[in-house]
């Protein structure tokens, strides 16, 4: 899920780091369709400071790209390049390719909760751990779900499929 179409600066990711350590979360409306249906354009998700001990595969990090965009993507694995050089992979759930490697000084923060006019869903919930195991164990399924808002974005403009 890109979060911004724009570019941040360090100065910028700063204030998002500061802000998560003063308040201990941040609120960020999504925007964007690569964690759907998890999280969809338009939901406002909770961010809180991101632990490297507690952090488990399956959770939503928020993350500063190399090209200067805030993603938030699901935690697949870390890779130990050497005793003290770890990258984590993220990917996004409609996304067929994991995304590149991130140092962990990129992390921002993990997602706690996802909410939207009707509703607020904590990501510890069983769902939530359950679409995460999903999505990491069947990778097909990030296809089937690309396929659909191809579909659904080609109708909408009046396009047909």
């Amino acid at each position: 899920m890109d979060w911004f179409v724009m570019q941040f600066d360090k100065d910028t990711v700063d204030l998002l780091l500061s802000t998560i350590r003063k308040y201990g979360w941040m609120d960020l409306p999504s925007h964007g369709t690569s964690m759907y249906p998890f999280i969809k354009k338009g939901n406002i998700c909770r961010f809180t400071q991101f632990n490297e001990d507690t952090v488990r595969k399956g959770d939503v990090l928020l993350y500063y790209s190399t090209t200067g965009q805030l993603i938030a993507h699901r935690f697949i694995v870390v890779k130990k390049n050497n005793k003290e050089n770890k990258t984590y992979i993220l990917k996004g759930d409609t996304n067929i390719c994991s995304d590149e490697p991130i140092n962990k000084d990129q992390i921002i923060g993990t997602l706690v909760s996802i909410s939207n006019s009707r509703k607020k869903v904590y990501t510890n919930k069983s769902a939530s751990i359950i679409w995460g195991f999903i999505i990491r164990t069947f990778p097909f399924i990030s296809k089937l779900l690309r396929y659909y808002l191809s579909f659904k974005f080609s109708t909408k403009s009046g396009v047909s499929a």
